[in-house]
């Protein structure tokens, strides 16, 4: 590709150094006379000077993340698909920033930097050991010094999810956007265990020298095998079997028997020439350290938070893992915080971030999106008040019912929310704070262009990490049927709501029976457009059974009782009053909890 010619190529960049002369303090009690950064902007800075995006970087990453240094060379940064004009960080619009962090080996002070005194060596092994938070910390120096007042966004994945997490923990409100990828807010033992393994491999080389060695020397065998032990964490067993499974499993060349360890050797031998290894154990370490937990626990940590929050993990990732990216978004819903859960489906492993995923940009490009820049995919953008067919009709009637119950500045959790399109009226109209669940990643990155917050996840799983009378209301919009066990769910609804509202077809309408009477098979329309041989899970049920179950449980001790209702006709625009089991198409109904 012509990177200096593409329209939406950023071309030609410069490396740029922040040198900051005043004594800084670290976490540990010790501190630096003074750091460098080196880092890249792309981009513009608007004149309020908050239309800036910070990008943290991953563990063996660097500030080199879009663009080519000279018209030669024909590598772009690390992250050239996602930065750019017209990008998902769009240059024409962000003022983009990255630098290498503190620690690192790519012109940042680090282990490879001089020491201070005459000697003019490397501080090697002497370098003082880091936390994430003293990262974050310089990188807010730096912020500072460009006169960045506010930022737009602070995002990252792997070790920069991490900064990104500590950057709306250390400053709440400084980033008024967050995106957290493939992150956790404490490692794993298994990863210490990694880590340590990679660290001992230096550490056991001949030419470690206790981290004295030479500049152009050094323990090259042990930081390669090292590089190695942590790119196989990157993958996936699916992946891995992907590339050097089947045919290619065996390698035709005398080096290696197989594939995969000609591939290992070529990214270890690939990371000794860019990387030191001081620098690889000091921030290893810094990450094993990193533990919001902490004695007070994941949700004290972030009690303070107020930046919207969007954490993005992947299926395959077992480095950084779907549950652990889960914990960080559960604790921030839990302290009552704005974010979202998006697990996208790839078989890259950990390092899917990087890969040129479709999903995966909409969903940075649709969550970074300004107010005047609003993108809503495809989409009803007037909220469920515009119809244009019949179905539209259809579900416009349970969402006036359910508009009308709810109270201005309700909290709200909409299960199967789909497109988020109720929860964004809700939020308009009522100052709602709604919580949309919804397993469909296509409906839930459409929930984060509305600015909708949304938990990807299987319902019963959601309703599980809620406390009792998390909501003033839980709602079921005609989707009851569809889930498995329905009356395990509502009982789930029942305890983290004070109210629920659901909305379902009713089976026993008359013209269900007819079909059944005088044709003897089940109805197919817009309703229930499945034929039975490729039908999804249906529970489809009446009136009557719906409300035996809720005498079922006040029999069985539980504190409910039934509120409002509402019956719909076959054409689900007329009230039925009478005789609803028989003539009603739809039923909206009001539980209540209480004594």
């Amino acid at each position: 590709m012509d990177f200096l010619n593409s329209h939406n190529e950023i071309g030609l960049v410069e490396e740029k150094t922040f040198v900051c002369s005043t004594r800084f303090s670290l976490s540990n009690g010790q501190f630096l006379d003074g750091f460098q950064l080196r880092y890249e902007c792309y981009g513009e800075l608007n004149p309020a000077k908050d239309n800036a995006i910070y990008i943290c970087h991953a563990l063996t990453g660097d500030h080199h993340v879009a663009g080519i240094y000279h018209a030669k060379d024909d590598k772009p940064g690390w992250w050239n698909h996602v930065v750019g004009p017209g990008k998902p960080l769009d240059t024409n619009r962000f003022f983009i920033v990255s630098s290498n962090c503190l620690g690192g080996c790519r012109g940042s002070t680090g282990p490879s930097s001089h020491r201070p005194d005459a000697s003019g060596e490397p501080c090697g092994a002497s370098f003082p050991d880091l936390s994430i938070r003293d990262m974050v910390r310089a990188q807010r120096a730096l912020i500072d010094h460009l006169g960045i007042t506010g930022l737009h966004a602070v995002v990252g994945g792997s070790m920069g999810g991490m900064q990104a997490l500590q950057w709306v923990v250390e400053y709440p409100g400084f980033a008024r956007n967050a995106i957290i990828i493939a992150a956790t807010a404490q490692h794993s033992v298994q990863t210490i265990a990694f880590n340590e393994a990679g660290r001992r491999s230096i550490r056991g080389d001949l030419e470690w020298q206790d981290g004295n060695y030479d500049k152009n020397k050094g323990p090259n065998q042990g930081l390669s095998v090292a590089r190695m032990m942590a790119h196989i964490t990157y993958l996936s067993d699916v992946g891995m079997e992907e590339k050097f499974g089947g045919d290619q499993r065996l390698n035709p060349s005398s080096d290696f028997e197989f594939s995969v360890q000609g591939y290992l050797d070529h990214q270890g031998k690939k990371f000794i020439d860019r990387f030191d290894a001081n620098s690889y154990l000091k921030l290893t370490e810094a990450l094993d350290r990193f533990d919001l937990f902490g004695e007070s626990g994941l949700q004290e940590a972030v009690s303070k938070v107020e930046t919207r929050t969007l954490v993005i993990a992947f299926s395959s990732d077992w480095l950084y893992t779907p549950k652990q990216n889960k914990q960080i978004v559960d604790a921030l819903l839990q302290a009552g915080k704005d974010a979202s859960y998006l697990e996208i489906d790839h078989s890259h492993g950990h390092d899917s971030f990087l890969i040129d995923s479709g999903p995966f940009l909409q969903a940075l490009d649709v969550f970074l999106q300004t107010d005047e820049n609003k993108k809503v995919e495809s989409m009803e953008v007037d909220g469920f008040r515009k119809l244009r067919n019949r179905y539209e009709v259809k579900k416009e009637a349970d969402f006036r019912a359910i508009d009308d119950w709810v109270c201005p500045k309700d909290k709200v959790l909409d299960l199967g929310c789909g497109r988020g399109l109720l929860l964004e009226h809700l939020r308009e109209t009522k100052q709602v704070q709604g919580l949309g669940v919804d397993w469909e990643l296509n409906k839930s990155i459409s929930c984060v262009a509305r600015k909708v917050p949304i938990y990807q996840e299987e319902i019963l799983e959601a309703l599980a990490k809620f406390n009792d009378d998390s909501f003033d209301w839980v709602i079921f919009s005609r989707m009851v049927e569809s889930l498995p066990e329905p009356g395990k769910i509502l009982e789930q609804a029942l305890r983290v709501g004070r109210k629920v509202a659901v909305s379902f077809v009713n089976h026993g309408y008359w013209r269900n029976r007819a079909n059944f009477l005088f044709q003897g098979k089940r109805v197919c329309n817009e309703v229930y457009p499945h034929q039975w041989e490729s039908s999804h899970l249906s529970n489809h049920f009446s009136i009557r059974e719906f409300e035996d179950f809720c005498l079922r449980l006040q029999a069985e001790g539980m504190k409910v009782k039934l509120g409002r209702k509402m019956f719909y006709r076959g054409d689900w625009v007329k009230h039925c009053f009478v005789l609803p089991n028989l003539r009603a198409g739809l039923a909206i109904y009001e539980i209540i909890k209480g004594d």
